[in-house]
């Protein structure tokens, strides 16, 4: 028998060895295709973790589906493509054609969320040993920081936001009511991102401020006001609402300064009933209000919520919310949200709000909030708040929303300004209270042949310029803004926006972070205005319906919403 040669003998070894030569490199390049796996599973989930978290308080559908989204966006997905409703629970090929399933989210308390999913790979080389697959696991969990933050939420309430007659029911998911019934809803979402579950979270206090032209500081804070402005028997028998005019001839309706450095005068609208007349009758004016006409409280503007453009009283163009100070009760802040309405006349103008928003952030305002009645006691805020600027740990937050562009409006049923409506209505809504609209506007003669009584607003200035309705600051053809001739309705707009556009600058000055939302709104100055106060592009967003509203106070909650990762 013949004896294999040494070469023979190698080339049998190598044979025999070939095999786990062959396993050992497959095992190793499996291993790290397997590694590269595990690393993109963990980048995967976690930005899932922190979109489950940041989303904890939507509906378990709504989160789910967040979580699902990110996860399948950072970890890619084969060619079988994708389906949300899908998301967890099922096996989808992803990163590495790995046959992959994530699982649904598991929320462990109010404000912690942790995801996990799994992962089998289809070996190449490692097969020769018997090894088809491999399995790779991963999980992550991440909960909100919970830094301290003022968050003040100034939003527009004005009469465009929509009649009141049929509002939709609070906390509906559905868009088709009023906008004043999509602010509420959207405002909410974004509440509800950042308490979650809980009723309180440390160091977050929230503020709500309501604005038209003017905004209100409760009945309560007489204290606040100019000595010499407090004749409140005025305003009888209702009384003072609790509106206040801007402090435009100093300069402090650009300024934090609080009224103990220049105290407030009361919004109040003088009656224009019986100021105009022509020939053969009376022409109605835009506030015709006596406190006898209906007896002990006759004044029309307690039903404004049903009497829209035809309210009528002293506080007339008042939001009837009050202002909540920050506080700490997620309870005390859906609330006020709810209560929102829209209110009629006068116009819009966003410094007034933007400003009041600040008062209630402003470490000089400490302490001034601490007194009120209002919502057993919601109205008021601890005497250690507003904290300094820049406190270690603290953010101090606006959100400013508004569908519209600043003016001055000009109801066109009554004088002065434009009386163009020359219909009539005589009904009493609510019933026992005075007509809708007694006294049409002429239907020739005006404003020519009208006789102004003395004192009274006039119509129109030397130029043609329309007056207006009354406002945070008073009527147009007042020019408290102090601007030069000609009066034009385009000019007094640009210099609200300019008086805005300053309180931005200061207010980011500070340290404040202003975000912006546009609703409903296609003007394209006002929407530069909103984007260029917002500290930064993407804070700023617009929002052509309802549903966009909703999304972008969504979108603003999340952004706010402080994450960690645990591990």
């Amino acid at each position: 028998m013949r004896r294999l040669g040494r070469r023979g003998t190698i080339a049998v070894m190598v044979a025999l060895l070939a095999v786990p030569l062959i396993g050992m490199v497959g095992i190793a390049t499996d291993g790290a295709r397997a590694w590269l796996l595990r690393s993109r599973m963990h980048t995967a989930l976690d930005a899932a973790a922190l979109a489950g978290a940041r989303n904890i308080s939507l509906t378990p559908a709504e989160r789910d589906a967040e979580v699902a989204a990110m996860f399948w966006t950072n970890f890619g997905m084969g060619s079988t493509g994708y389906t949300p409703a899908k998301a967890t629970g099922q096996a989808w090929r992803g990163f590495l054609d790995a046959s992959t399933t994530l699982d649904p989210p598991l929320v462990a308390d109010s404000s912690t969320m942790r995801v996990s999913a799994r992962a089998v790979l289809d070996t190449t080389f490692a097969r020769v040993l018997g090894v088809r697959t491999l399995t790779v696991a991963a999980s992550a969990e991440a909960r909100r920081a919970d830094m301290g933050m003022e968050l003040a939420l100034v939003l527009d309430v004005t009469g465009s936001m929509g009649s009141n007659l049929t509002p939709s029911p609070i906390g509906s998911a559905t868009t088709n009511g009023t906008n004043i019934d999509a602010l509420r809803l959207a405002a909410s979402d974004l509440v509800n991102i950042l308490y979650g579950t809980r009723t309180t979270v440390p160091n977050l206090w929230v503020s709500v401020v309501p604005y038209t032209t003017t905004v209100n500081i409760a009945p309560q804070r007489t204290g606040w006001l100019d000595p010499g402005s407090r004749d409140l028997t005025r305003y009888a028998p209702r009384g003072w609402t609790g509106c206040i005019e801007a402090r435009a001839a100093t300069g402090n309706d650009q300024t934090d300064a609080p009224p103990g450095t220049e105290p407030f005068k009361p919004f109040f609208w003088t009656s224009t009933l019986g100021k105009y007349t022509v020939k053969n009758g009376a022409v109605p004016g835009d506030n015709d209000w006596a406190a006898s006409l209906t007896g002990t409280n006759g004044i029309s503007e307690m039903y404004q919520d049903i009497r829209e453009n035809n309210n009528t009283g002293p506080n007339s163009g008042c939001p009837q919310v009050p202002i909540l100070p920050l506080t700490a009760s997620k309870a005390s802040v859906l609330n006020r949200i709810m209560a929102l309405r829209s209110t009629f006349r006068g116009g819009t103008m966003h410094n007034v709000g933007l400003q009041a928003g600040w008062f209630t952030l402003s470490p000089r305002w400490r302490g001034l909030w601490t007194t009120g009645t209002l919502d057993a006691g919601a109205d008021t805020s601890p005497a250690t708040l507003p904290l300094n600027y820049k406190t270690q740990y603290m953010q101090k937050v606006v959100v400013l929303m508004t569908d519209g562009q600043a003016n001055w409006n000009d109801w066109g049923g009554g004088a002065p300004g434009d009386c163009s409506d020359t219909s009539t209505n005589n009904a009493a809504t609510p019933a026992g209270a005075p007509p809708l609209r007694p006294l049409g506007c002429p239907k020739s003669g005006y404003p020519g042949n009208v006789t102004v009584a003395v004192g009274a607003p006039p119509i129109q200035d030397a130029a043609g310029n329309n007056n207006s309705d009354y406002s945070g600051y008073g009527r147009r053809l007042e020019n408290r803004l102090g601007i030069a001739q000609p009066l034009t309705a385009a000019r007094m707009t640009a210099e609200l926006n300019g008086r805005m556009s300053n309180l931005c600058t200061a207010m980011k000055q500070q340290g404040i972070i202003v975000y912006t939302v546009t609703f409903n709104l296609t003007d394209t100055a006002t929407q530069g205005l909103f984007r260029g106060c917002a500290s930064q592009p993407d804070y700023w967003f617009n929002s052509p319906t309802q549903a966009d509203l909703r999304n972008a106070f969504r979108q603003i909650g999340s952004q706010l919403a402080n994450l960690r990762l645990l591990r």
